[in-house]
């Protein structure tokens, strides 16, 4: 792995599982993972299309999915105050083509 010696925060991540019967979005309960946390502004594209500005990224080995909740370090997993979306998730391949890490920009 390129980044694995840098790993040395940790954020939380809840799974969206669906939208429960009242239209809300549905989650699992949040557990918690290494990752690199760099804030920097970005202009990006989100999944869907639209543009968007990125406040941060965070690298991890964990695959994050468009829908699910994340705290950021120094953040409270399950503060619903705190939670954000990701905005665009990047996989990144080492030399020999295998996945070695996501860019998750929030």
């Amino acid at each position: 792995m390129l980044l694995g010696h840098r790993l040395k925060q940790r954020f939380g991540l809840a799974r969206l599982l669906g939208v429960n019967d009242r239209g809300q979005d549905d989650f699992s309960a949040p557990t918690v993972h290494a990752c690199r946390f760099e804030g920097s502004t970005k202009r990006l594209v989100t999944s869907d299309g639209t543009d968007a500005t990125s406040e941060a990224v965070l690298f991890t080995k964990v695959e994050v999915r468009p829908g699910d909740g994340l705290w950021l370090p120094g953040t409270t997993p399950g503060d619903l105050n705190t939670r954000r979306l990701p905005l665009r998730i990047t996989p990144c391949f080492d030399i020999r083509g295998a996945l070695d890490h996501y860019e998750v920009y929030v």
